[in-house]
């Protein structure tokens, strides 16, 4: 137990320092960029910045098809949602926003971090704050980026999803958008099932090691209705969360 705590108290501190010197490193470079360049050298820091989140964290991906291509264009990622960790996942591999519960932007440091990468916040018990990160989205969208989103709506344990929630799919329609389904599968206890998001991460930080499955579906396109969309990913991520159970062994 002693051991556990003393891990969880060494990774928190080096990611709140890894973050701090990233971020002072990363506003430094991007004084001296022209300007046309920030967007794209953010971009590579973002991803950068999440790895080292992940090393930190004693993680390790197991991808089932390998590293996803490059966008050609803005790009929607829907994953299934289980713990803390999907964020820096998905921000390693696909870079962009990710819709994150609000209270993240009042964490010390990772919350300026978050606010800094154009984090979409949104109070899932709010239908004004829900509405208003559907117009963030499609704004984001509209500028060619990619955003992550998890439309299950919350986070649950095992591999059983839950049905996804349509309204994110609204922000895309008659967008040139390309949508790539996400399955992760996450070690037995793992999952964000705490009372409270400190104990989570309590619980991910005492971890030695962590072997995490994910895999990436061909990029799909934005059908007109929404719930048929959300019915359709709902499927294909299904069938990638047992891919990924798969890839992590």
């Amino acid at each position: 137990m002693l051991l556990s705590r003393l891990r969880t108290a060494t990774r928190a501190g080096e990611a709140l320092a890894w973050t701090a010197l990233e971020l002072a490193r990363v506003e430094a470079r991007m004084a001296l960029a022209p300007e046309g360049a920030r967007e794209a050298l953010f971009e590579r820091e973002m991803k950068r910045w999440s790895r080292g989140l992940l090393w930190i964290g004693g993680v390790r991906l197991h991808l089932s098809e390998g590293p996803p291509p490059p966008p050609h264009g803005a790009r929607l990622v829907v994953a299934n949602h289980r713990a803390a960790l999907d964020i820096p996942i998905l921000l390693s591999l696909f870079g962009g926003s990710v819709l994150s519960r609000a209270d993240l932007a009042e964490w010390p440091v990772l919350g300026y971090a978050a606010r800094r990468a154009q984090t979409i916040f949104v109070d899932r018990d709010s239908r004004q704050s829900g509405v208003k990160a559907i117009r963030a989205i499609r704004e984001q969208l509209q500028r060619g980026r990619t955003v992550s989103i998890f439309p299950e709506g919350t986070t649950t344990a095992g591999d059983q999803l839950l049905p996804f929630n349509s309204g994110s799919f609204a922000a895309a329609r008659g967008l040139p958008v390309e949508i790539v389904p996400v399955g992760l599968a996450y070690p037995s206890g793992l999952e964000y099932t705490e009372d409270t998001f400190l104990a989570h991460l309590g619980n991910v930080g005492a971890r030695p090691r962590i072997s995490i499955g994910v895999a990436i579906g061909p990029p799909i396109a934005v059908e007109a209705r929404s719930d048929r969309l959300a019915q359709r990913l709902q499927g294909e991520i299904q069938a990638l969360v047992y891919r990924a159970r798969a890839a992590a062994g």
